[in-house]
């Protein structure tokens, strides 16, 4: 990656902390559970029909089952038929405890849309825009 790029954007202002921890906090009570990748089992995951969403802890493997006793969630991914988005939370405190995800430049008591592949980021996609209205309206 240059420079130059991000593969990161603050988006506390289109999706806020609260609205994260609302989101969180339906899936948790909601929903199910549903391993969608190699790194972690057992996800925290609920269907919004136009996407699903699944909670990543914040401590990584050390919570490879994703036990909501062991440690907090600060990943949200939507996975439609063709995109995943993942968005991170940066608690109070999570930039000194090394949380998993959190990367250089990033602030605390703010949401990011970041990018898995490393890509750079330029823009909030449209379409996420549309899955932020879903998810307030699920609360």
């Amino acid at each position: 990656m240059k420079s130059n790029q991000t593969n990161f954007l603050k988006i506390t202002n289109q999706f806020s902390v609260d609205e994260f921890e609302k989101v969180k906090g339906f899936i948790l009570e909601k929903g199910q559970r549903k391993t969608y990748r190699n790194y972690d089992n057992h996800n925290p995951y609920y269907d919004f029909k136009k996407f699903e969403a699944y909670l990543g802890a914040d401590i990584g493997q050390q919570n490879i089952n994703n036990d909501p006793q062991l440690s907090n969630f600060n990943e949200l991914t939507l996975k439609d038929d063709n995109q995943y988005y993942k968005i991170l939370i940066v608690r109070k405190g999570d930039i000194q405890a090394s949380k998993k995800w959190i990367l250089k430049g990033m602030q605390e008591n703010e949401v990011y849309y970041t990018d898995a592949y490393q890509e750079s980021i330029k823009e909030i996609p449209n379409l996420l825009f549309k899955y932020f209205d879903l998810l307030r309206k699920m609360q």
